[in-house]
């Protein structure tokens, strides 16, 4: 037991020349006021408390950018905004490549009615249908030269016009549908002179009417008149048909 001592007294006698004890390395301590010299330190104490934190430091100096994460989630579709102002017309573009060709169609049926025909010789007789055998033309058929009357066979409007050459004596003459007059016309003749008198009318005729000329009046105004160089003529022809 001695020996241990002895050893223990070694270690904490002070080194030679020194006036103070260290406590931990590089710290001294004072020595204790009126102690003697060759006083012998007491063990270490426990370790104290933690002290209260310190305030935080100054912010670091930022870092280096990082790298690019991936994309997130993609949201919810939005609502619809509002219309924009309507652009500027853009230049006209190329042509299409054409169509197909339809299919053919129905063929429209031409409705067709018409005469032109002219006086061979003078006429004398008042009151009847005045009969020109001279036919220009007459395809249809639909005017009769044995009666000189025009029988519809296509319901209609109808064009019609007389050209009468005056000669000898005056000339009234009238355009009948259906033994009504329609028109007259008339014309006074001066002697030594061949003179013109004309008529023309639009008519609507229905299937069965029947259109011709003839003198009216008493016996003195035959004076329609035709020859070799001159003509009196009498010409009609469907615009258009009845639809319905």
């Amino acid at each position: 037991m001695l020996l241990p001592r002895a050893v223990l007294l070694l270690l904490v006698l002070p080194t030679h020349g020194q006036n103070s004890v260290t406590e931990g390395p590089g710290v001294l301590l004072p020595p204790p006021k009126g102690a003697c010299t060759g006083w012998v330190a007491g063990i270490p104490g426990h370790p104290g408390h933690n002290g209260t934190p310190g305030r935080d430091g100054r912010d670091g100096t930022p870092g280096e950018k990082g790298e690019k994460g991936d994309p997130g989630l993609i949201g919810p579709k939005g609502d619809t905004g509002e219309t924009g102002v309507t652009g500027v017309e853009g230049p006209r573009g190329f042509p299409g490549t054409p169509g197909r060709k339809g299919e053919p169609g129905e063929s429209a049926y031409v409705h067709r009615s018409a005469f032109s025909v002219g006086l061979e010789s003078r006429v004398t007789v008042p009151n009847v249908p005045i009969r020109f055998t001279k036919i220009f033309y007459n395809l249809q058929n639909h005017y009769d030269g044995t009666t000189g009357k025009f029988h519809c066979n296509i319901p209609g409007l109808y064009y019609f016009s007389y050209h009468i050459t005056v000669y000898l004596k005056d000339v009234k003459v009238s355009l009948y549908k259906k033994d009504k007059a329609m028109l007259f016309t008339y014309d006074q003749y001066q002697e030594n002179n061949v003179d013109q008198a004309s008529g023309s009318v639009l008519l609507h005729l229905e299937v069965g009417d029947q259109v011709w000329l003839q003198v009216y009046g008493d016996g003195n105004s035959y004076g329609v008149y035709a020859d070799n160089v001159h003509d009196s003529t009498f010409t009609g022809f469907l615009l258009y048909h009845d639809t319905n």
